[in-house]
């Protein structure tokens, strides 16, 4: 994938409590909300129940910083401890139009995988919509591989879009 103009500096930082309305206006962006689960416009309300997810440790939420401003968020949660499935973490990550191309995505999912690796987890996956085509090209560059796909489980607009099912599995050597 040829990339944009050059990536600037991006920091990596937790979630403030001082960053939600920040957060709320970059899920309000027409391109980022249409792969939302919550159908636009995000209230602000949903906004703080993520932050509350993030306070009770059930997230892990990153703010990405650049150019004096925060440009997306990636983050990732699992399962509790002593489940069968606490062994993986889901992922997810959204940047703001300006940025796409930049190679942002691609260092926000290499942070994630850090992240996850240095918490013990043994695979990161996540759900992609099958109308968001330039993400499913990401995450197979980076070694994510097509595990299925929930049939007409995603809704945009009237219509219905499959989910593609995407993972990786970390190498013994990684963790």
């Amino acid at each position: 994938m040829a990339l944009g103009s050059p990536s600037p500096p991006v920091q990596f930082l937790p979630l403030q409590e001082s960053n939600l309305r920040r957060i709320n206006e970059l899920s309000n962006i027409p391109e980022i909300a249409e792969h939302f689960e919550t159908i636009p416009p995000v209230p602000m309300e949903a906004t703080n129940t993520l932050w509350s997810y993030v306070q009770s440790g059930i997230m892990l939420l990153w703010g990405m910083h650049a150019d004096g401003k925060i440009i997306g968020c990636a983050g990732f949660y699992a399962q509790p401890p002593g489940t069968r499935l606490s062994h993986a973490a889901t992922f997810f990550l959204y940047i703001e139009p300006a940025y796409w191309g930049k190679g942002i995505g691609t260092k926000a999912i290499q942070f994630l995988e850090t992240e996850a690796k240095r918490r013990g987890y043994l695979r990161m996956e996540c759900m992609v919509a099958a109308t968001n085509p330039g993400a499913i090209k990401l995450y197979q560059r980076l070694g994510y591989e097509k595990e299925g796909a929930k049939k007409q489980a995603f809704r945009i607009n009237d219509t219905y879009q499959d989910l593609i099912l995407m993972g990786r599995i970390f190498p013994a050597g990684e963790v």
